[in-house]
């Protein structure tokens, strides 16, 4: 059995043990007095008896119960629940325990069919109930608010102890905490409370909040998944409910959100940066730091309706439902399976001298079959030896400036009073003959980052400023002892000036550009850069990888 489902087994077992104890003690069948009354049937005292024993089963505990021996509970949860609502009783025990058996279905330990919860006890009131959660070293997972000198669960956080537990709501109103009223404490003063833990644990009474639909405190299970096209610090964010509870992200993140259905708030965690994210390399370098606690864990993020509203706040804007793009805060993206029909072109982008136009090179040279490049387009006239659509594609100046009119253009420039450029038919052209491999200007990207190219993004980053002098300086002492390579900045050095250059130049495109790379390369080193980069467009190419969303929706239509 994998950790987590032991997990979710252990953590069911305990809650629903004490849950059943607290029915138990509720209806009086503990005790031997005939003269104690309780609100449950004979046929429910039996299965709650029945219940009781068969969480208290070393089947159960083990996870290795049978089948007809689930079937039976189901069966036996669904009279019980059917007595119950006939009866028109009233119990918090009985209440937190179909909670509980609604919950075990979401978590896969399906005891009981979840449409019961909801049309069972939508309607009744509910009466004080005792909590008590074993959390050792983890969060609770919940957030309070203070409102008027009472103390309310603002949130539970998905996944985390409370949420695990079972017992507790969003809106249940606190009364205690380890038996110390938290009547008129501040916010301060109760999580002081929850930090006093006797054995790791905490102990709430509590009145139950209005159980209204139960899919509103349900995780999203659609699975939506967002890139974050902004860094964020929820510590540094006055706006933030719960700094405590926030989720840090960076720029080109993969985040997964659990619950939406706060307008303002989104649940979240964060799977990684790039392409290839999945959230494993953040659980093993934990691992491998000898700390697995707050893996992947899950936090408060700004919903980007907030992030609106608050710019919208600070310029003074009118509301409008029209937003540009510099109004959009989150991509939605999903996991794709390249297909072996989609040749994607391979984009290296980074600033001049970092060495991009040397790996395209290399990489063309030792796979010619596998890879193609663009012819471009010039204004200029032919020189000798110069074909038509080898060299370039001659055409005349009102031709071309016509294309660029019309944003038939990749790019273009002008030097000593001719035109070139590339356009995108000669990407269309080239990517007929194997993967393109290109090197543009950023600006390019506006017409390359399409639904129809769908490129690969590999952002070509110098080292720093000592090693990048090192690895050129190596580079060109090679190159002055007859290198094949052609001849380039690199040949001749680098100035210390245009070194930090190219470094402020790298951290420019970082900002304006790196929620769009799927993927990072530190070109140090040549020869470890083209045995790293072969590496990583085989992983790129050949594993599933995060896309916007539009991309993969186009393709299938």
């Amino acid at each position: 059995m994998e950790d987590g489902t032991r997990r979710s087994v252990d953590d069911l077992a305990k809650a629903l043990e004490c849950i059943l104890d607290s029915v138990i003690e509720e209806t009086g069948l503990s005790t031997t007095s005939k003269k104690k009354k309780h609100n449950l049937t004979a046929n429910q005292l039996k299965t709650v008896q029945s219940l009781h024993k068969f969480v208290s089963s070393s089947s159960f505990q083990q996870n290795t119960g049978s089948t007809s021996a689930i079937s039976g509970t189901i069966a036996c949860c669904d009279g019980f629940i059917s007595e119950w609502e006939n009866a028109g009783g009233k119990s918090a025990a009985v209440q937190q325990l179909v909670a509980l058996l609604q919950k075990a279905s979401y978590q896969s330990a399906s005891l009981v069919n979840r449409r019961h919860f909801y049309r069972s006890f939508r309607s009744r009131t509910s009466p004080m109930k005792i909590v008590r959660i074993v959390r050792r070293d983890d969060p609770l997972g919940a957030t309070i608010k203070c409102d008027g000198g009472k103390v309310y669960i603002a949130r539970i956080i998905a996944g985390g102890v409370a949420d695990r537990s079972a017992c507790i709501q969003e809106g249940d109103r606190v009364l205690e905490v380890n038996n110390v009223s938290v009547a008129d404490k501040t916010a301060d003063e109760i999580v002081a409370l929850l930090n006093r833990c006797d054995g790791g644990c905490v102990t709430f009474k509590l009145i139950p909040a209005e159980i209204s639909n139960p899919q509103n405190n349900q995780p999203d299970q659609s699975h939506i998944h967002l890139r974050a096209l902004y860094d964020y610090d929820g510590s540094k964010d006055t706006r933030h409910p719960c700094p405590e509870a926030a989720l840090a992200f960076r720029k080109g993140d993969i985040l997964e959100l659990l619950v939406c259905n706060d307008e303002h708030w989104w649940q979240a965690r964060c799977l990684g940066s790039g392409a290839l994210a999945h959230g494993e390399d953040r659980i093993l370098s934990a691992a491998h730091a000898g700390n697995g606690v707050g893996l992947l864990r899950v936090g408060l993020i700004p919903s980007e309706l907030l992030q609106q509203k608050t710019k919208q706040a600070e310029e003074k804007k009118t509301p409008s439902k029209n937003c540009s793009e510099d109004d959009l805060y989150y991509e939605s993206v999903c996991r794709w399976t390249n297909r072996t029909n989609l040749v994607r072109p391979i984009v290296l982008i980074g600033p001049p001298g970092v060495g991009r136009n040397e790996l395209k090179r290399r990489l063309l040279m030792l796979f010619p079959e596998r890879f193609s490049t663009t012819v471009p387009h010039t204004t200029r006239p032919p020189r000798p030896g110069e074909v038509e659509g080898v060299d370039y594609y001659f055409v005349e100046r009102g031709e071309m400036e016509e294309m660029i009119e019309e944003d038939q253009m990749l790019e273009f420039g002008e030097f000593r009073g001719n035109l070139y450029g590339t356009a995108l038919s000669a990407v269309r052209k080239a990517r007929e003959k194997a993967t393109p491999l290109l090197t543009p200007h950023p600006l390019a990207l506006r017409h390359l980052r399409t639904a129809e190219f769908s490129p690969i993004l590999i952002f070509v980053q110098p080292p720093s400023f000592e090693v990048f002098k090192e690895s050129r300086e190596a580079f060109r002492a090679r190159m002055a002892r007859g290198s094949t390579a052609s001849p380039g900045p690199t040949s001749r050095g680098f100035t210390d000036a245009e070194v930090r250059q190219v470094l402020t130049n790298a951290a420019n495109l970082e900002h304006a550009y790196g929620h769009m790379f799927d993927a990072r390369l530190v070109n140090a080193n040549l020869e470890d850069s083209m045995s790293n980069l072969i590496k990583l467009l085989h992983s790129l190419e050949s594993k599933p990888t995060w896309v916007p969303l539009s991309w993969a929706t186009k393709c299938v239509d």
